[in-house]
């Protein structure tokens, strides 16, 4: 018997030594940089960070674009998703090759694209200001801006995430409510966002996690002086020059992965509900 369960687990082995190596083994290096203080060990890096008006405003800035970047694929992302279900044939298959190459470009190539577009002499910002005179575009480092830049980003990934779980919702159902007498509000109220949510919740998590962490098109767009600062950001500068060591940077990670392990429990939590109702 024990011969058997370790054939069936043997396949996994590789993949288990990978996340030993690429996950647990840099989280206890970081939680051993984190909480080492002058004569030992403590809590006094994340008292320091937690008492930084910097610090609290990087957290707060990215946690704000997080939440921002959750909703927004949630709201825009959940009817093209269900529009998207819907299409048949040679269309589906152009608006999904549309939506991987989307989700595919990224990075800092992205962020010089739209800085040429609303970027402070961009193509827009230009005509913008032609038009409106004085009246001021939203700069790319702004939390208006950064948000544009990401939704084109996170959006199609979303949409990719949707696709799956929203096709479960089942035309069968539509039927039987349209024969019992149920409108089209009343069916969605009742039936299809109830049955949908938690899939809708649980994928928005993970935009929330992957917005929390983004780092290389923030890093292009928010070298102004008037550009809000991300946590994200601040880890790369104190790595960029550690003068002064990298327990702050480490400080930083760990809270970065603690919100990380909580939302993934959460996320579980959600997909397991999701996947009773159906």
């Amino acid at each position: 018997m024990n011969l058997e369960r370790l054939g069936r687990t043997a396949p996994a082995v590789p993949l288990l030594v990978l996340g030993l190596v690429c996950l647990i083994f840099p989280l206890l290096v970081l939680l051993h940089i984190s909480l080492q203080v002058r004569g030992g060990y403590g809590l006094g890096n994340f008292i320091d960070v937690f008492s930084s008006g910097v610090d609290r405003a990087a957290l707060g800035n990215s946690l704000q674009f997080a939440l921002w970047q959750a909703g927004l694929c949630v709201v825009l992302g959940t009817p093209i998703a269900l529009a998207l279900v819907r299409l048949k044939g040679r269309a589906r298959g152009v608006v999904m090759s549309f939506i991987n190459v989307a989700s595919s470009f990224g990075g800092p190539g992205l962020a010089f694209a739209f800085m040429l577009l609303i970027g402070t002499t961009g193509v827009l910002t230009t005509i913008w200001s032609q038009l409106f005179g004085q009246a001021e575009f939203p700069s790319l480092g702004s939390m208006i801006g950064l948000n544009a830049i990401m939704l084109y980003v996170h959006l199609p990934l979303y949409l990719m995430l949707s696709l799956p779980s929203y096709a479960l919702l089942r035309n069968e159902w539509r039927e039987a409510a349209r024969m019992s007498g149920a409108g089209f509000w009343r069916f969605w109220r009742q039936v299809g966002l109830p049955t949908l949510a938690p899939f809708a919740l649980g994928n928005g998590l993970q935009i929330f996690m992957w917005s929390m962490g983004a780092y290389a098109i923030p890093y292009v767009v928010t070298t102004s002086p008037a550009s809000i600062d991300l946590i994200s950001i601040e880890i790369g500068r104190d790595l960029e020059s550690s003068v002064f060591g990298v327990e702050r940077a480490a400080t930083l990670s760990v809270i970065l992965m603690l919100l990380a392990i909580a939302m993934m429990w959460i996320y579980r939590t959600l997909q397991r509900r999701g996947e009773r109702i159906l």
